[in-house]
């Protein structure tokens, strides 16, 4: 949907374009670990908890051939969170999903105690 009709938790850093688009979804984790969401367009990407955005761990591009264009990784601990995109001037691309089937998932372990 249209940057502009999204209601977002947190105002994105970067918005885009007014004729960027954007959209919400919400997650639960339950491990603690750093989590990967990967785009197949350039987008601004934010993830919330508790009305703050929580701030990124490291962004990368996705693999040589391949439709990822971009990763951002997020250090995160148990509980419920909302993914913010916005910014994304294609409005056919969205998150990709994992080979499981899920938009943000887990690739390392948390801190070890």
């Amino acid at each position: 949907m249209p940057t502009s009709a999204v209601r977002y938790a947190v105002p994105p850093e970067k918005a885009g374009k007014p004729a960027s688009h954007g959209g919400l979804a919400s997650f639960t984790v339950t491990t603690t670990g750093t989590y990967r969401i990967a785009l197949g367009a350039g987008a601004w990407v934010d993830v919330v908890r508790d009305g703050k955005a929580v701030t990124s761990a490291t962004h990368a591009h996705g693999p040589t051939c391949s439709a990822i264009r971009k990763m951002v990784d997020f250090k995160l601990t148990p509980g419920r969170y909302l993914l913010q995109i916005a910014g994304n001037a294609d409005p056919a691309q969205s998150p990709h999903r994992s080979k499981n089937g899920h938009l943000v998932e887990r690739i390392g372990n948390g801190p070890r105690g």
